[in-house]
């Protein structure tokens, strides 16, 4: 088996690095089954070329500090409002992060054959995958509906579906907005691959070419996080590429700052009535409130929180009380504000205080700060894509979906592996090697000491 895989490498590294990034693209909630396969396939190579269990998955302090985390959440599973549940998300994240250590050390060891025929694939999938995005924001989801229509078991919810008989006709924009979040945590990765497959002017050409053609994907879609998550990213970039250091501490400040002040300012904006002003699109009218109500409720458990995935459960009881606030400008019968948690938080760092308590935002802060000084020991010139992308994981975290979903956490995998992909290709994977082993010295570290 081992000189079947050894004679088939190639053609295995290619596929597999075209699919992660195409299958994710066209179904955001594949993110499970591809990290599976992606990490498996990369530690296997990583295997058959010499290298050991032992050396993949070896205690450092960034993987003792996440296990601390999975260990928490272990034990705070078993106060929470649906305990098998709490328990099952607890076990995938601690899958995730073994996965994500394990194969980012074994893709920084690949030989330069086989991270070239890697990334070439992978720029190739994230092409097409951006294409059939592009397309389907332009058709208005025709794949989709006739696929749909073909198989009705792929179909979604069905409120977000239209109907004319049996056929659906339409299908809610906002269904796209998960394939561009997909997109914004790749698109920095595949920047920095494209970076070092051409020189000169067609280096310029070809980068520009792929920012500006995600840009426009971004922007037309109806996912205002990622319009943020890119633009945030870029000034990001532009700014790294002066001054690394200073990008990187401010990172690191407005990473704890989200902690310590979200409940608070989550508080204060409420009573300021910011949710009634009526040039704010309803999403986030309604994001307002919610967050407004999930801050007021901390107190109740303030230092180990109600339980992991609690906010979930909390939403679906209909016995619990509810109020409604009409719109300024609304009519009679028209939408209103729901002052409750909502089945997704839409804000992971007050997620994490109302679930997990002061005890898991100190250790979920320190581990954010862990990655963001592993980005701080790579050499200088690639410091900027990959705190980019951090920067787009940052607006994710902070206005999208629930911590706890699975093909998000999926994703957060994935975004490590191609950035340990793309740094490995563009000659840093020894600093990624080592900084693994010593999370807390970049910081210090001037950027040409760092490289």
């Amino acid at each position: 088996m081992a000189n079947f895989i050894v004679r088939s490498e190639p053609a295995i590294i290619g596929v597999l690095f075209f699919l992660a990034p195409f299958v994710t693209l066209v179904a955001p909630m594949a993110t499970a089954p591809v990290i599976i396969l992606f990490a498996g396939v990369s530690i296997g190579v990583a295997l058959i070329h010499g290298q050991t269990l032992a050396e993949l998955f070896r205690f450092d302090r960034g993987l003792a500090l996440f296990a601390v985390v999975t260990a928490y959440l272990l034990i705070n599973a078993s106060w929470s409002l649906d305990v098998p549940r709490a328990l099952n998300k607890v076990l995938w994240f601690g899958l995730v992060v073994a996965m994500t250590f394990a194969a980012s050390r074994a893709l920084c060891r690949w030989n330069e054959r086989q991270i070239r025929i890697a990334v070439t694939a992978f720029l190739v999938g994230m092409t097409a995958g951006l294409m059939f995005i592009a397309y389907e924001l332009a058709t208005r989801q025709d794949f989709m509906r006739h696929l749909y229509n073909w198989l009705p078991a792929t179909r979604p919810s069905f409120k977000t579906l239209r109907f004319e008989g049996e056929k659906v006709v339409a299908i809610a924009a906002f269904e796209l907005n998960r394939n561009v979040a997909v997109m914004l945590l790749m698109l920095w990765p595949a920047l920095l691959c494209l970076s070092r497959l051409t020189d000169g002017r067609r280096r310029a050409l070809a980068l520009g070419a792929l920012f500006v053609a995600t840009a426009a994907v971004v922007f037309c879609s109806q996912h205002e996080t990622s319009k943020l998550g890119l633009v945030t990213g870029a000034i990001v970039f532009v700014t790294a590429r002066r001054w690394p250091r200073a990008v990187r501490i401010g990172m690191l400040t407005f990473w704890c700052v989200a902690f310590v002040v979200v409940v608070p300012l989550a508080t204060e904006v409420a009573k300021d009535g910011l949710q009634q002003v009526p040039w704010l699109p309803y999403s986030a009218r309604s994001r307002i409130t919610m967050w407004a109500y999930t801050a007021q409720k901390v107190p109740e458990a303030p230092l180990l929180g109600i339980g992991l995935n609690s906010t979930r459960t909390q939403s679906a009881d209909r016995s619990l009380p509810r109020r409604e606030e009409p719109l300024a400008e609304g009519k009679s019968g028209g939408p209103t504000l729901a002052w409750r948690t909502g089945p997704h938080s839409h804000n992971e760092f007050l997620q994490t205080w109302y679930e997990l308590g002061a005890v898991g935002a100190i250790l979920l802060l320190a581990a954010g700060c862990a990655v963001i000084l592993i980005i701080g020991g790579l050499p200088p010139a690639l410091q900027p894509f990959m705190l980019a992308q951090f920067a787009g994981f940052f607006a994710t975290a902070a206005f999208s979906w629930g911590m706890w979903q699975s093909w998000l956490m999926a994703l957060t995998g994935l975004a490590a592996l191609y950035g340990a992909m793309a740094v490995r290709f563009a000659g840093g994977a020894l600093a990624v090697a080592d900084t693994l082993a010593r999370a807390a010295r970049p910081l210090l570290a001037s950027p040409e000491r760092a490289a």
